[in-house]
């Protein structure tokens, strides 16, 4: 379960979720509350899609104490805060035959469609949190612990350009394989302590969730970078990170989660840059004894 849920109320650009509300508001609840809280972002939206009274047994609070919170969100009673978590799971289930473009996408022109991805940008980096980014870091630069990344069938391109990165900077940083077997062999590899990030949006994979909880009982710290609406895989995450995957088009869009990755690779660069120049500097010595210097040998542009 997240300590912390990193979210925001976003820019504007797009509707805030439930969860934006939420996360708001918690500075304004009571410690019971609060708990309520956490435990719904924990586990959302399935946990508020319950009766009142395993909602609280899961937060460890009373019914009260539920509907008291539910009130505050701006709801009137709990049905009608069912009925919005029932739209939000409405939306997580989207997919490109079930999800129309915008009526006037495929005519905008490019500029407008640029602007469009340029919002779901900051829409995203606005519901990242500057401290649970700054902790993300800190457990990345202890070498100590092994990085495992894990995408989706779709985030896939996301977690190997955090791959790419990391390994540049820090050694012993491990893609996870697709093939469940491999997979399993790597898991078996997993220490306490350990990073395990995955990366999951909606349709989200039920092997990815399942990866997550395995690598949390095998004691490592799980971060989740997500969309809006969070895959399940936050309720055993130390640290969520949301970004929008929502756009004009049918498809969803990693843009967003791939600006968050940029993010989070200069954030730590500037946090090792004084230990990992000296990699950098021994990879580019080994590159030039394998290809030599000669121009337009394989990988000298990155």
């Amino acid at each position: 379960m997240p300590t912390s849920t990193s979210a925001g109320t976003g820019t504007g650009r797009r509707p805030a979720t439930l969860a934006d509300r939420i996360t708001a508001s918690l500075p304004s609840l009571t410690n019971a509350e609060r708990r309520a809280a956490r435990a719904l972002l924990a586990r959302y939206p399935t946990t508020g899609i319950e009766t009142v009274a395993l909602f609280a047994e899961r937060a460890g609070v009373s019914a009260p104490t539920i509907l008291r919170f539910i009130a505050k969100l701006g709801f009137d009673g709990y049905g009608d805060f069912r009925r919005e978590l029932r739209r939000e799971l409405e939306a997580q289930a989207q997919y490109p035959l079930t999800r129309p473009p915008e009526a006037d996408s495929a005519a905008s022109g490019l500029a407008k469609l640029g602007r469009r991805l340029s919002d779901t940008i900051g829409d995203s980096l606005a519901m990242c949190e500057r401290g649970e980014l700054d902790r993300l870091v800190s457990a990345l630069s202890d070498e100590r612990r092994d990085v495992y990344l894990l995408g989706g069938d779709f985030t896939d391109v996301a977690a190997r350009h955090l791959e790419f990165h990391l390994r540049k900077m820090r050694p012993r940083v491990r893609l996870m394989d697709h093939d469940l077997i491999r997979r399993a062999d790597l898991l078996a590899d997993l220490r306490r302590r350990d990073l395990f990030i995955l990366f999951d949006i909606r349709r989200y994979q039920r092997d990815s969730v399942d990866t997550a909880r395995l690598a949390a009982a095998r004691g490592a710290s799980v971060v989740l970078i997500t969309d809006q609406w969070m895959s399940d895989a936050a309720e055993v995450a130390d640290l969520v990170f949301r970004t929008r995957v929502d756009g004009p088009s049918r498809w969803d869009s990693l843009v967003g989660m791939i600006a968050f990755v940029e993010v989070l690779a200069q954030a730590y660069d500037e946090q090792v840059w004084s230990r990992s120049r000296q990699r950098i500097e021994a990879i580019e010595r080994h590159r030039q004894a394998l290809w030599g210097a000669e121009p337009g040998a394989p990988g000298d542009h990155k």
